[in-house]
């Protein structure tokens, strides 16, 4: 099998007219099934991001969690529950696709947000009610029939971009 060669650089961009508090959490064995092999995120955490500005993140190879980010109005749980998410499973090597990542909007909608990995697909939700093709909607657990939120790129340290308020 497989693995990245390297540890992954996340910008996050606020283009939110206010500031965020932007936080990486790990899911591995919690919302991922994927256990035994993913990293866990130990830097300190991105905390505020002023409109406007950015920040960048190293995020650990066959690293499995999510990115999110409350404003003044959205408060989220432990994991990024009742807010919008961006998920991610990298360096999977054969156990799925080589990096996978989606928005999900399952728990709760805060913010539109767009994933950007170099070389590959972006995704974009701006609104509650963004199709089945650009994130997971409020309330469905059944996975848009398809997974069709989700994204995949091939391996290897691939710079992502999260922007917060597209």
């Amino acid at each position: 099998m497989r693995r990245g060669a390297g540890d992954h650089t996340f910008t996050l961009v606020n283009n939110c007219p206010e500031s965020i508090t932007a936080y990486v959490e790990d899911t591995k064995c919690g919302y991922s099934t994927r256990c035994t092999d993913a990293s866990s995120y130990t830097a300190a955490q991105p905390g505020v991001i002023l409109a406007g500005a950015s920040v960048q993140v190293t995020i650990p190879a066959s690293w499995v969690g999510r990115i999110y980010a409350e404003t003044v109005a959205s408060s989220c749980g432990a994991k990024g529950e009742d807010c919008t998410i961006g998920e991610f499973n990298l360096d999977t090597g054969d156990i799925y696709a080589a990096q996978a990542y989606d928005i999900s909007n399952i728990q709760g909608y805060t913010q539109a947000m767009s994933i950007q990995l170099q070389g590959c697909d972006t995704v974009t939700c701006t609104s509650e009610d963004c199709s089945c093709s650009n994130a997971y909607p409020p309330g469905d657990e059944t996975g848009c029939g398809d997974d069709s939120p989700v994204r995949a790129c091939g391996a290897g340290a691939i710079p992502a971009t999260i922007t917060f308020c597209p």
